[in-house]
């Protein structure tokens, strides 16, 4: 008789996604409530997507809570994090009127920064995954007039390509919540309503 050791690849459930499930449970939320957009003054309290049928980590709670005191020093990270298999969505979501590619990047490179070190005392592989960033901003009307809502032509936006580049990120996407929805649908095969 063989008995065969049972391996989490063995269940349909990714081995990041067991792990940040199984150790940050507390923090998984939806589109809709990590989309949500009530720190900047020049923008009304509105969510950018109202899904609520696919399940995110929120991972800007999971800091907050990491660094309960932002006077002393709390990390700025993006909004939230989706798995799909191999492939884990890093996402951000900017409902500002202008925003500002300092803060972008800042997001991105703090919290792949605090993504890695999360990974690591949960014994998940990083390599393993490819990270997608998404930069995920308000719908401009009309869509040639981008530029007038700080959203520059080159893509992707906000200075990030170096990112790829340099291998901090497999991919970056900057786009609208239009093209992200349609995009999140057509990669992996899910319905997102935003």
């Amino acid at each position: 008789m063989c008995l065969r050791k049972w391996r989490v690849k063995d269940f349909k459930m990714s081995e990041i996604k067991y792990a940040l499930n199984k150790h940050y449970n507390t923090y998984i939320s939806t589109f809709k409530e990590t989309s949500l957009d009530d720190h900047h003054k020049d923008v009304e309290n509105e969510y950018l997507c109202n899904d609520e049928s696919q399940e995110v980590i929120n991972f800007d709670k999971i800091i907050e809570d990491k660094y309960p005191d932002p006077d002393n020093y709390r990390p700025k990270v993006f909004d939230a994090i989706y798995i799909d298999e191999k492939k884990i969505y890093l996402i951000e979501f900017k409902n500002e009127k202008k925003p500002k590619n300092k803060a972008v990047i800042g997001k991105l490179v703090d919290g792949k920064k605090e993504l890695d070190k999360i990974l690591g005392e949960i014994n998940v592989r990083k390599e393993d995954y490819n990270f997608i960033y998404c930069v995920v901003h308000k719908n401009c009307k009309p869509h040639f007039n981008r530029y007038k809502c700080g959203i520059a032509k080159e893509l992707p936006r906000f200075s990030l390509a170096k990112y790829k580049e340099n291998g901090l990120v497999s991919d970056i996407y900057t786009e609208d919540v239009n093209f992200f929805t349609k995009q999140f649908q057509k990669k992996t095969s899910k319905e997102l309503a935003c």
